[in-house]
């Protein structure tokens, strides 16, 4: 009876000894992603000790996205474009405007061209006074050449008092000779308040005899000193004070 318990035993034993043997032999596969129309589980890799190369930046400010974007490459954020439509009720009795109030955020911006689909006007009354060269800051003009004087402007809907105007250009690439205008109270001249030739400076206050306005304008005469054919403007902000 003795004899007979052990090969009883025996069998079992060998069994416990293969299974472990086949979980040497036989990785572990990882929960990854499943490949298309394969039901089993994707083996994990070991990543390598150095990631690869980038193979560039796709930039929206001259290009569209790539159908399929390559490994390691990094990517700019596509602008935002904001509305370019004037408020369809405009209050009959303005407010007070609120201490270092920008009459411009509420405005709509035009120019006279723009460099590309990217570079448009609307960047110079988003709120965004960086002094990046790229169109996700500025506003670049087409380069028609010298005798197509460039312009941005900012119209808003209700007549305010401006004495105060501020032009954020380019850092590096200052915008040279320009007039700060603003808009008559009839609505259809520009009238010059400051001017200013071999400019040098990225950010540019100008203070002036206080005039009811519905917009101020950059009208430029040259551009930079590197292409003085194509304009540019970061942001124009117009205060009260």
């Amino acid at each position: 009876m003795r004899l007979l318990a052990r090969t009883h035993v025996l069998p079992a034993s060998l069994a416990l000894a293969s299974i472990a043997l086949v979980g040497v032999l036989v990785p572990a596969a990882s929960a990854g992603p499943r490949a298309e129309g394969d039901s089993s589980y994707l083996l994990t890799t070991t990543p390598p000790s150095s990631p690869p190369s980038t193979t560039g930046t796709w930039d929206p400010c001259y290009q569209g996205p790539p159908s399929s974007p390559p490994s390691g490459t990094t990517f700019l954020a596509t602008p935002t474009q904001t509305s370019n439509t004037m408020p369809t009720s405009v209050p009959t009795t303005p407010r007070p405007p609120l201490p270092g109030e920008n009459f411009a955020l509420s405005g709509v911006a035009r120019s006279s061209s723009n460099l590309t689909a990217h570079y448009l006007p609307s960047k110079v009354n988003d709120g965004n006074t960086g002094t990046a060269a790229n169109c996700n800051y500025a506003w670049v003009s087409a380069n028609r050449g010298l005798d197509n004087i460039e312009w941005v402007s900012v119209t808003w809907p209700i007549t305010r008092s401006v004495s105060h105007v501020v032009v954020h250009n380019t850092l590096g690439l200052e915008t040279r000779d320009f007039d700060i205008q603003l808009l008559n109270e009839n609505g259809r001249v520009w009238d010059t308040v400051a001017t200013y030739n071999n400019n040098t400076a990225t950010v540019v206050k100008s203070w002036f005899g206080a005039r009811n306005t519905r917009g101020v304008r950059i009208l430029v005469k040259v551009g930079t000193t590197a292409s003085p054919t194509i304009a540019r403007v970061n942001e124009i902000q117009a205060f009260a004070y």
